[in-house]
């Protein structure tokens, strides 16, 4: 199954899309030109982005994600600048075509804010989870408190368990650490000690 490529100045090409992303984005990428850090992704001719660069399995098949004989745009996404508190921040989705129509730049731009805002969204949720995780570890008790009071829980336990609840028996102690105790019928019985 194959796909149309669109780049430059109308320049087009056609890719095997039976193959896994990750391979044919490689492809992509030098084909056009660009190196193999630069972060590239694929629209449609109405400007809807594919986020194949999204993907958590880049080894799936692109053909799942991309329709037979069908027209696509190279875009890179540009993203905040390396080493600053934004450098995950979407800037912009930059079709690499010489003349770009605008009714595809404004398609690119609005999806571009969608999903920043939806980075924001879920960076906030998760800084919420780790604010409450804090407060909830901070209302717990400190350790050596914890660890008194399971044993005071262990050794009430304990005496529960070994509270004779019938007559003891007379035991002998014997050499390896065992007890043997005197049973009803007047023989030993080796129990550890």
């Amino acid at each position: 199954m194959f796909i149309f490529i669109k780049h430059g100045d109308n320049q087009q090409f056609l890719v095997n899309s039976n193959c896994s992303v990750l391979v044919m984005l490689h492809y992509i990428r030098s084909k056009v030109g660009l190196s193999k850090t630069d972060t590239i992704d694929l629209c449609d001719e109405m400007g809807t982005m594919k986020l194949l660069f999204l993907l958590k399995t880049p080894r799936e098949y692109a053909s799942k994600f991309l329709t037979a004989r069908s027209t696509y745009y190279v875009c890179r996404v540009e993203r905040g600048p390396p080493g600053t508190r934004i450098e995950n921040a979407y800037k912009a989705f930059v079709p690499l075509l010489k003349k770009p129509e605008p009714a595809l730049i404004d398609a690119l731009r609005i999806q571009c804010d969608l999903l920043e805002k939806s980075r924001l969204k879920m960076l906030r949720s998760q800084e919420a989870k780790k604010a409450v995780a804090v407060e909830s570890s901070a209302n717990l008790p400190n350790k050596s408190s914890r660890r008194s009071d399971e044993r005071a829980t262990r050794t009430t336990r304990f005496t529960r368990l070994t509270r004779p609840t019938r007559p003891t028996r007379p035991t002998r102690p014997t050499r390896r650490g065992t007890v043997e105790a005197l049973r009803v019928d007047g023989s030993y019985r080796r129990e550890l000690g």
